[in-house]
């Protein structure tokens, strides 16, 4: 009889506490508090052609052809193509907010982060910074005890301590960084630059957000091959 009665009780238990997860969550502060974070990165292939250019996936490998070279060639067809679709009276598809980019080692990475508050809703915080980092990632395993190396670490305050209340944008700019390798992500490690953006609260882990930007190093193919 006792079993009969404590098992509805459990189970009531369990599925309150499955239903208040997010809640709890946000309670210890382990959630955002409501916060939004937008990191954009200035800059298209059609404001600065010889630094930017548009990839049609993301690079998993390292290839031999430099991407400029490759994408240049691919850009001018297609803008034999759109000039025949003018022609034509085809309006030209401009909707390129999801395509990806890739940024020349000698572009400044600047841009701007929006920091969005819910509507009645308040988040105190010791300071904002901006990061930006060059980092190699060992996924493989962990080598002389470190998972990874920062080969760039910078960081610029971009909000002193107080509260966030409605929607702010804020500018960024990171000039003059010496890239010296290229973006790579391979099975065992990975090169990658990013913009991070760490809101510090009190007694309260703090809020990040993540932004990669894609660079490669431009260069002159050669005109032979060696074989490997």
């Amino acid at each position: 009889l006792m079993a009969c009665l404590i098992a509805p009780i459990v189970t009531i238990v369990i599925v309150n506490r499955l239903e208040n997860k997010d809640k709890i969550m946000s309670f210890f502060g382990l959630g955002s508090g409501g916060l939004q974070i937008k990191i954009t990165v200035n800059g298209t292939p059609d404001s600065h052609p010889n630094d930017i250019v548009y990839l049609r996936h993301r690079p998993s490998w390292k290839v031999r052809k430099n991407v400029f070279t490759v994408l240049k060639n691919h850009d001018n067809n297609n803008s034999a193509q759109l000039v025949h679709q003018q022609q034509r009276g085809i309006a030209p598809n401009k909707n390129n907010n999801n395509r990806i980019m890739v940024y020349s080692c000698d572009h400044d990475t600047e841009g701007s982060i929006t920091l969005t508050m819910g509507h009645g809703k308040k988040l105190d915080h010791l300071g904002i910074q901006v990061k930006f980092f060059g980092r190699i990632d060992m996924e493989g395993g962990v080598h002389e005890g470190r998972p990874h190396y920062d080969f760039i670490s910078l960081s610029k305050e971009l909000l002193p301590p107080g509260s966030l209340y409605d929607t702010r944008t804020v500018p960024f700019n990171f000039r003059g960084v010496e890239k010296l390798h290229e973006t790579y992500h391979g099975r065992n490690v990975s090169v990658k630059y990013f913009v991070q953006v760490e809101v510090k609260r009190q007694w309260l882990p703090p809020i990040t957000a993540e932004h990669e930007v894609l660079v490669q190093i431009p260069g002159v193919e050669p005109s032979v091959n060696e074989p490997i």
